[in-house]
């Protein structure tokens, strides 16, 4: 056993000799080294009869001198632990990194989170103060747009009735005599009346008050560009309204008044139309009405821009706030990724700490000192032991599995790795 635990301490020739003493004693050395585990097994087998229970006794004994001088090899454990020591050290530094990543990601997404806040919160406080982020923008838009709406559909209705019947009156209708101003200016009938007249009658009476809300709407367009240019349009439009009505009026007032004229009166005509109330009060139930239609209309359309500009505001808002939900979801993917990779990093730092103060055993060294060794007791069985040719058989066979038991105990009956690794501590 003392000269095995000798070959146990020199797995290696040295590399300091110099090369006339390795050419001269290469031979000599070869064989001593070659010779002495299977003496040792040799001499072990002849001392207990070739018994496996004692091979099984000395294989463990073997490995445990193996394994200690491996432990107690500081300079060989350090060549052989090398490649771990310096792959902790490139996972560290891949730590820090992936750590400092982490970390811009968080602030990142924390970032995200108080801009989809502020966006939010824009978003409540346009509602009571446009100003504060829309120029001229009335932070009662809202209110007053629907007051104006309020006065807006009936004066509407009113002036949709009244042209229709002013211009069945003034065109298709006849007068009975003792009519009065009143049922001169509205029939209730004029629809229908104009029904029964065709549809061409019909189409007109219909219609003709989209023309007057028409020009109501090119007013509002005109007066959104300022300028004289834009200033002489509205006066020619509300001068072509003046003159429509003056017309109508004209029409209704010389029908009311050839139903009352004698003979010996005077043909109607623009002299009497502009001494006439009725004639002015067809006018100025048309044509005022009509303009206070048109302002209404034009402060509706305004306020109605304003809450536009806040919904605008506001749909921009919310854009802009899924588009930084989709950032903060992928922000948040990538750190759960980065923290995924932190942690089998850590892991492996944690693997390769343990292999760094375990110990890396030479597998193939020690299977070559055991088969060595097993050859030797072999060898004795098949040379010296006393025994018939099928018991030795028997026993070389036994011996053989006690060997394959051991090396497989030891979880080293493998020839695809050189090295071993045990992380448990020193």
């Amino acid at each position: 056993m003392t000269t095995l635990l000798k070959k146990l301490t020199k797995l290696k020739p040295s590399n300091d000799l110099n090369g006339a003493q390795i050419d001269s004693k290469e031979s000599l050395d070869k064989d001593e080294k070659s010779l002495s585990p299977f003496r040792e097994g040799y001499g072990m087998s002849k001392k207990c009869a070739g018994n496996p229970q004692n091979l099984k006794a000395s294989l463990e004994k073997t490995y445990e001198a193996f394994e200690k001088k491996c432990k107690e090899d500081v300079a060989e454990q350090h060549k052989l632990k090398h490649g771990y020591v310096t792959e902790q050290k490139g996972k560290k530094t891949t730590l820090l990194n992936a750590e400092e990543k982490l970390k811009n990601l968080n602030h990142k997404a924390e970032e995200t989170k108080k801009e989809i806040e502020e966006l939010n919160k824009d978003c409540r406080k346009v509602l009571t103060e446009p100003e504060l982020y829309l120029p001229n923008v009335d932070k009662k838009a809202s209110v007053k747009f629907w007051i104006g709406l309020f006065f807006l559909m009936p004066l509407a209705a009113y002036i949709f009735i009244f042209y229709i019947s002013t211009s069945f009156s003034a065109f298709f209708r006849e007068f009975d005599p003792g009519i009065s101003l009143f049922h001169g200016i509205f029939d209730p009938q004029a629809l229908s009346k104009a029904y029964e007249a065709g549809g061409l009658e019909l189409g007109f009476v219909l219609f003709i008050p989209f023309v007057f809300f028409g020009l109501g709407y090119l007013i509002h367009m005109f007066q959104e560009n300022k300028g004289l240019k834009s200033g002489l349009k509205i006066g020619v439009l509300f001068l072509i309204t003046f003159l429509f009505d003056a017309i109508l009026a004209y029409l209704i007032d010389e029908k009311l008044y050839n139903l009352t004229k004698t003979y010996d009166s005077e043909v109607f005509n623009i002299s009497i139309a502009f001494q006439s109330i009725s004639f002015w009060l067809i006018i100025f139930a048309g044509f005022v009405s009509y303009i206070v239609w048109g302002l209404v209309f034009d402060f509706v359309m305004k306020e109605y821009a304003d809450r536009d500009k806040i919904k605008a505001f506001i749909k921009e808002r919310k854009e802009e706030i899924e588009e930084k939900k989709q950032k903060l979801l992928n922000f948040k993917e990538l750190i759960s990724f980065q923290k995924e990779m932190i942690s089998t990093i850590k892991v492996r730092i944690s693997e390769l700490q343990n292999i760094i103060d375990g110990f890396i055993l030479p597998v193939m060294n020690y299977k070559a000192l055991s088969t060595e060794l097993l050859e030797g007791w072999q060898g004795y069985i098949s040379a010296e032991l006393p025994l018939g040719r099928e018991e030795k058989e028997n026993l070389l066979t036994d011996c053989r599995k006690v060997y394959d038991k051991h090396i497989q105990d030891l979880d080293i009956d493998t020839d695809t790795y050189q090295n071993k690794v045990y992380t448990k501590k020193l």
